[in-house]
Formats: C-alpha cells, structure tokens, sequence
C-alpha cells in the first residue's frame, strides 16, 4: 500500500458521564407519612422524618376485639377493655401528628395530634387523655400528660391537642386512652377503655438543623370531674363496671323489681 500524507488520527475516548445520582435520602418536609405497623413495638409508626404521620382510616379503628387491626397497638402491656360493640361503644378511630407550619417534624416545633374517637351514647361519660413520650422503645416509656378532652357529643369525635416536640429523642410517641368514666390516665384499663399509640420519627440537633428550644405543654384546664350524676341512665353492665365503681351501684332485689332500701331496680349513685 502506498503511504499516505495523513497523519492517524488519535484514538478516541468515551466520554465522562453526567454526574453520578444518588437516591434522595428518605427524609422529606412536604410529605405526610402513612404509618405502618411495627412489629417489634407493637404500634403504628413513620420510620421517615416528613411533615406529618398518620394512621390513616384503617389502622387504629376499632379497638380489640372488635375491627381494630393488630391490637392493642401500644408500646408497653397496656391492652383495650373487652366490652363494647364497634361505633356503638368507646374506640379509637386514628391518631395523626403535623407541624402547624407546614415544615419536618422538628425537635423544639409546636405540634398538632388530631384524633378521632367514637363516644357512647351522649358522650358525657368519656374522657380521653392525651400524652407523648420520647423514649417509645424502652421497655416501659415515659408518658407525660397533655390533655384531657370530654367528647360533646356522641358517636364520631375529633380532638386536636397542641404540644412542642422534645429534643432529646429521633424517635417520639404520643398516645390516647379514651376512658368511660374513671381517672385520667396513660392506661385506665376499663372495660369499655381503648389505648392506642402512634410512633414517628423526628428531626433532632444530629440531623444539621437549627433547634427551637422546648416550650412546656399549654395547659388545657381538665373537665369537671364525673360524679355520682351519670348513674342514673347506665345498664347494669356500666353501672358494674369498675370505672363506675367509684360512683355507682347497681340495685336488684328478689322481686328483680326493687333492690334495697325499696329503690327500684336500676343504677344509683353510691351511697356514702
């Protein structure tokens, strides 16, 4: 072959690639985070840091017994009662947590529980107490009581209670306890009582954020105490139970017509 006058051209190289993605990590401030069960501490929980956590409709409604999935859904022994019959009786229904400013859950913010409860009869005769806990995998959390909120009205209820997050914990609690009757409580333990828990995690200094400092809890004035008034309408199985026993007593003579003291049949306030 006869040489040419032109040189070879130079190899060619591929060129460098665009640069390299990662996946973005799961912490995110603009989403509300659908909790899932979590089997090794038994309650609902948002493993991802986002702007909210919820139970969502399915999770918590109910109680034991009757349509609540994996109960009891707490973080310690405390169960439900095992009286009642579904959205006639006691439940809890969903337990959510948001910022009031749209941004992460961030150790120091001012934070909203909502829950909705389902209240019997006229409502009058629960109470649901309202608590949170920075330590939710210890054996046995510390709760600290927020609030204690009487339905106004039966059936269907929503409750919305504010707090500021603490700083000393990525992984925080908060819990209800709706009661019939009985003394405030992180677990009454009544028959017709149901607990629920729901774990999330949250920003804290280690995370690179700025901190707010902790503001105590507002102080919510409790409602009146139950008293002896609320016997009067209850069945023999309220009036029986040990969240009344405190207030009421059941009246049944031979004659299952009048009990003693010539007092019909039916529940009345505890005589002293």
């Amino acid at each position: 072959a006869q040489p040419t006058n032109f040189p070879t051209p130079p190899p060619t190289t591929a060129q460098p690639t665009s640069t390299p993605t990662t996946d973005a990590p799961t912490t995110n401030t603009g989403f509300a985070l659908l909790a899932q069960y979590d089997f090794n501490l038994g309650a609902p929980k948002c493993s991802a840091v986002g702007r909210a956590c919820t139970s969502g409709d399915t999770l918590l409604d109910g109680k034991q017994g009757m349509n609540e999935l994996n109960p009891p859904n707490t973080l310690d022994s405390c169960t439900d009662g095992n009286y009642g019959s579904y959205h006639s009786d006691e439940s809890i229904d969903m337990i959510s947590i948001k910022t009031l400013d749209g941004g992460q859950l961030q150790a120091g913010k001012t934070v909203e529980i909502e829950a909705k409860v389902w209240a019997w009869s006229n409502g009058s005769y629960d109470m649901a107490d309202f608590y949170y806990s920075a330590n939710p995998t210890a054996a046995y959390p510390t709760w600290t009581q927020l609030a204690s909120l009487r339905p106004p009205y039966g059936g269907l209820n929503t409750f919305k209670v504010e707090y500021s997050l603490p700083d000393n914990s990525d992984l925080q609690a908060v819990r209800v306890n709706f009661r019939f009757l009985g003394q405030q409580s992180a677990c009454s333990g009544g028959s017709y009582d149901d607990v629920d828990d729901l774990v999330f995690a949250v920003a804290t200094r280690g995370a690179l954020v700025a901190i707010s400092p902790q503001k105590p809890p507002t102080h919510i004035a409790p409602p009146e105490a139950f008293d002896s008034g609320v016997c009067a309408p209850l069945d023999r199985k309220r009036c029986q139970a040990e969240a009344a026993s405190d207030l009421c007593e059941w009246q049944n003579g031979k004659n299952r017509a009048r009990g003693k003291n010539g007092k019909n049949r039916g529940c009345y306030a505890k005589e002293n």
